[in-house]
């Protein structure tokens, strides 16, 4: 399996291309390097990771993601990826308190009791929100819930009061005007997904990132940085994939970029490409403050509910990890998930801090004590958010397009679950795969790329 007869009978390897150095990408080496392939790795960035790329000030012992993250204890993929690169004792399992911004105050949010001692419902708002909560985890069919929008849903179930104090403001927050076509299926995987023991890795998912790469290019992989794949063309049976004034020549090609960047590099037929197309996409921006004390007391997740607010949440990664791998600094985000011509994105990291300032000052007093000594990182991700609205699951074409030898596979192909890294490795396992197990045809020679 995913080898060529030669016209001289003998078995040749694959050479296959793949575009994207994120998790998808990554994976889907791996798998097809280990299995004898010769695989090259192009990605436009000078570092690996894509959207889960982790970076380290000079002064820290630990890496840190440009956009938070974390595992649950149930992200059995990249779990069992991690114990495959023998990185099991890396790991970190903690349960960290998440809470939610209500009227101006912080209450925690995540569990049974807890809801129970929130003051912004009623007992029977309660009751009903347990029961909607309730629901999204034990539904088994998702796909009956993709004809229905999450906002009909949860008002049905869970009533007005809690649509109003909790759901609605996260949900248009997140998604803007999106928000009321956000199909049900989105918020069933979110509710199913989630579990209170959060896990984390050991200097960051850049050690597994890392732990990707050497594994790659021991097994003759190639991985290329800071390269831009120009076009893609294909030439009888094989595809030249250009980058800068270089080409090389293989048997497939897999492409997992975000869907409007992919298709630029080469034509595909409308019928594969029409409804991808439909799909709206938000950036993810996060702004990163490194102070002396922490800006969050407790706190891990912090989702904020006020609609005036400028941002959608504040995760305090070191109220998760320990700050002494931050050279004894906390380490703060405030996230958000944004249209394309949004204001926020064309500003500096200075500029956006100042937008934030005041609101961060209401939840966060003790940040005027850390202005002086305080460092900001500012970061954006491209099309990190794909809008799942009604049907979404009809719009996901096969990974194999219509062109021979050519796959695509991107955030927008996970379904019913929301984009995320153990999403992300499993796409990466079913393109392999499939890459592997489709048809062999001759070639003349062997050409190591």
């Amino acid at each position: 399996m995913g080898n060529i007869i030669s016209d001289f009978g003998t078995i040749v390897p694959m050479r296959i291309a793949i575009i994207g150095g994120g998790f998808t990408g990554l994976t889907a080496a791996y798998e097809v390097s280990k299995a004898g392939n010769h695989v090259t790795v192009f990605e436009k960035e000078a570092h690996l990771g894509g959207l889960a790329y982790g970076f380290r000030s000079p002064h820290w012992t630990w890496h840190i993601e440009a956009a938070y993250h974390h595992l649950f204890t149930n992200d059995t993929h990249i779990l069992g990826l991690i114990r495959d690169l023998h990185l099991s004792d890396s790991l970190i399992i903690k349960r960290p308190v998440t809470s939610t911004l209500w009227n101006g105050r912080m209450y925690q949010l995540d569990s049974p009791m807890h809801l129970l001692l929130f003051p912004g419902l009623p007992a029977v708002d309660k009751i009903r929100t347990a029961a909607t909560l309730g629901f999204f985890k034990f539904w088994p069919f998702w796909r009956a819930l993709e004809s229905v929008t999450a906002e009909q849903l949860l008002v049905s179930i869970g009533g007005k009061r809690a649509w109003k104090a909790i759901w609605e403001p996260l949900l248009y927050g997140k998604f803007g005007v999106h928000a009321p076509h956000v199909a049900a299926s989105w918020f069933w995987a979110r509710i199913v997904k989630r579990t209170p023991r959060l896990c984390y890795i050991r200097g960051g998912f850049h050690t597994l990132i890392l732990s990707l790469q050497h594994a790659i290019t021991a097994s003759g992989g190639i991985i290329h940085t800071g390269s831009t794949v120009d076009s893609i063309t294909r030439i009888g049976k094989s595809f030249t994939v250009t980058y800068g004034r270089k080409s090389i020549t293989v048997d497939r090609v897999l492409v997992t970029l975000p869907t409007p960047l992919a298709l630029k590099l080469i034509p595909i037929p409308s019928h594969y490409t029409k409804d991808l197309l439909t799909i709206p996409h938000l950036h993810a921006q996060t702004l990163i403050l490194e102070t002396d004390r922490p800006l969050l007391k407790r706190v891990y997740w912090l989702n904020v509910t006020d609609k005036k607010a400028p941002f959608l949440a504040a995760v305090a990664h070191t109220n998760f990890m320990d700050p002494k791998y931050y050279g004894g600094k906390h380490l703060t985000y405030f996230g958000n998930y944004l249209p394309p011509n949004h204001p926020y994105l064309t500003m500096t990291k200075e500029q956006l801090f100042k937008e934030f300032l005041p609101y961060i000052k209401k939840l966060c007093p003790s940040i005027m004590n850390e202005r002086k000594s305080m460092r900001s990182y500012m970061f954006v991700g491209p099309f990190a958010q794909p809008v799942h609205e009604k049907h979404y699951s009809r719009k996901i074409p096969p990974i194999g397009t219509p062109i021979p030898g050519l796959y695509m596979a991107n955030m927008d192909y996970i379904v019913p679950w929301d984009r995320g890294t153990n999403y992300a490795v499993e796409l990466g396992k079913r393109a392999a795969k499939l890459i592997q197990a489709s048809p062999s045809f001759p070639r003349t020679r062997e050409t190591r790329v």
